[in-house]
């Protein structure tokens, strides 16, 4: 299905990053593993490595410009391309504005906004070149539904789709398809510093997200999914 694609995907080490990074390999890609800690993407690249498949570990901090730089350097340079970016990294603090510290809000924003503007960045001069590649960005429905306590995650998922929305149009006639993949509530470690949460057995799992980005990503190269949606199916978003 993408084999032979070379696909980095952030946000690498766990939770969806880690059951996209898995179905991309099963699926022919050769897959750039993208997250802080090194010794969590190696787990990821090994289980990969036993199934057969490839896959090369490059820590990074997503939100430091540098890091997303030698990304993308390192990728060319061993890959000499790159077919589809995951953008997945991201980070979740909550609390009522009036309590909310400029520490966590900007943390916050960096994580789910600004390291989508830098892969996306530093990803397109080799896309724009070749005129051909992907850009999939891993938001939320927090992008699209307000949830009290939430002000900061909301707002950077909400500016991350406009960011996608844009982009979409900058390089649409380059061959380049960028599409928003929005998800409701996800039993990932993001719930654990939340008190109350919904039943997470009516929660979507990460391999149910992961599948979502594989069939975007095996879509026909004349066609673009600009967003979608996916929600657990028992009225929980």
């Amino acid at each position: 299905m993408l084999q032979n694609k070379v696909a980095v995907i952030t946000g690498a080490s766990r939770g969806v990053g880690e059951a996209t990074a898995l179905a991309f390999a099963r699926a022919g890609a050769k897959v750039v593993l993208a997250a802080r800690t090194k010794q969590d993407l190696d787990t990821v690249a090994n289980r990969i490595h036993t199934e057969g498949g490839i896959a090369h570990v490059i820590p990074t901090d997503v939100m430091r410009s540098e890091d997303v730089a030698h990304l993308f350097q390192r990728t060319l340079e061993t890959h000499h391309q790159i077919d589809i970016l995951v953008n997945n990294a991201g980070i979740g603090s909550f609390g009522f504005v009036a309590d909310f510290e400029e520490a966590e809000w900007s943390a916050v924003i960096d994580s789910n906004l600004k390291s989508v503007f830098l892969c996306s960045k530093f990803a397109l001069p080799s896309m724009l070149e070749r005129q051909s590649g992907q850009i999939i960005n891993v938001l939320s429905i927090a992008a699209k539904v307000p949830f009290k306590a939430s002000s900061a995650y909301c707002a950077a998922k909400a500016g991350a789709l406009a960011f996608t929305k844009v982009l979409s149009e900058e390089v649409r006639n380059q061959n380049i398809r960028v599409t928003a993949v929005a998800p409701g509530a996800i039993h990932t470690t993001l719930w654990d510093t939340i008190e109350e949460h919904p039943d997470f057995n009516l929660m979507l799992k990460p391999e149910h997200v992961a599948e979502t980005i594989l069939f975007v990503a095996a879509q026909p190269l004349d066609m673009v999914l600009d967003e979608i949606v996916v929600t657990p199916p028992r009225g929980i978003l």
